[in-house]
């Protein structure tokens, strides 16, 4: 039997690989000690694992891998932004980070709140994705995924509408008791748009949370918008169809920005604002050239908050805001935004 340290170093998500690392080692009849820092649990442990989600996170853990480094401790280090940030963490560790996905454990069995079905995503080649880094673009379908369990189940896979009709069947069928499953990456909205009926009378078989989708590039608007007109036709209202809204680029305006949000609720939908950040950024706030904190958080602050915008419009959130704030008029915003009456 063996003391192993499992360290989740990205602590506000729920972090799959760590569970499964988790039950391998129990099942193997090891001591797990699961913890969110190189705590005096694992600094007595044989060996220990470090996983980070985020880019952010990537300071912490190389500190923390470091100490247990010093002393003894056999250090393994691995998630999506150790692969990406591949040399920061070797540079800053002497360790070779895992590159991408450790089957080793991939297919380890447990109750687990969230699943892969698949991985991969041959998609669009996404500049602000890190996808296609850490999983590839070929899809990889499988059969004995585990089946999500708690109040909020999810399911993980990146791409469902490009894996294969018989998998997408094979997953309705597994997953049709799940209650409130959260397809949390959503569907493209470039493949559901060519054969709506196929997945409304596929994927209406599972007691879906919501119909997720995305609104990031311009060449989605279309599809979208034709996606949304689909369900509305078959009963389903706002509450129930989120999009994913990316904002916040350089060279993107403030403007441009609030439109792209307000179109989302002008066709019947529910705006999720997603911040944009590069993927090698170190900083959780980073803020691109061009906009202010204060910019992005007054649009988060009204589009990301369902009960604003359905109670009232835009000039009158920003008119309230102003006359509220302490730094009133000092916002860098379009000036007919600012005009308080």
């Amino acid at each position: 039997m063996v003391k192993i340290a499992i360290i989740n170093e990205s602590k506000e998500v729920y972090n799959l690989a760590v569970h499964k690392i988790e039950n391998y080692h129990k099942l193997r009849g090891d001591t797990v000690f699961m913890s969110t820092r190189a705590d005096a649990w694992s600094r007595a442990c044989r060996k220990a694992y470090l996983s980070a989600i985020f880019t952010w996170d990537l300071p912490k853990l190389v500190n923390d891998a470091r100490m247990l480094k010093d002393l003894g401790v056999e250090i393994e280090i691995g998630g999506p932004a150790a692969t990406y940030m591949h040399d920061y963490v070797f540079n800053g560790t002497g360790v070779e980070p895992h590159h991408g996905i450790d089957m080793r454990f991939e297919h380890v069995q447990g109750e687990f709140q969230c699943t892969f079905t698949s991985r991969g995503c041959p998609g669009h080649n996404c500049e602000f994705c890190l996808v296609q880094t850490v999983e590839g673009r070929k899809m990889i379908e499988y059969d004995d995924f585990n089946i999500p369990v708690g109040k909020n189940p999810w399911m993980c896979d990146n791409n469902i509408l490009s894996t294969s009709p018989r998998h997408q069947q094979l997953v309705v069928d597994k997953l049709s008791g799940v209650h409130n499953l959260d397809l949390n990456s959503g569907f493209d909205d470039r493949i559901f748009v060519h054969d709506p009926d196929k997945y409304w009378n596929l994927y209406r078989n599972l007691d879906l949370e919501c119909w997720r989708f995305a609104y990031d590039q311009e060449e989605q608007k279309e599809p979208l918008t034709a996606c949304v007109n689909f369900l509305h036709s078959q009963g389903v209202n706002y509450r129930k169809i989120i999009v994913f809204c990316l904002v916040g680029s350089e060279g993107q305006t403030f403007e441009e920005a609030r439109l792209k949000l307000q179109y989302l609720i002008d066709i019947g939908c529910s705006p999720y604002p997603m911040r944009y950040k590069p993927l090698n950024s170190m900083d959780k706030s980073w803020t691109a050239k061009g906009w202010t904190d204060r910019e992005l958080n007054l649009l988060f602050c009204f589009y990301g908050v369902p009960y604003k915008w359905r109670k009232g419009n835009w000039d009158e959130y920003v008119s309230g805001y102003v006359k509220n704030d302490p730094m009133q008029g000092k916002l860098s915003l379009p000036e007919i935004n600012l005009r308080v009456d």
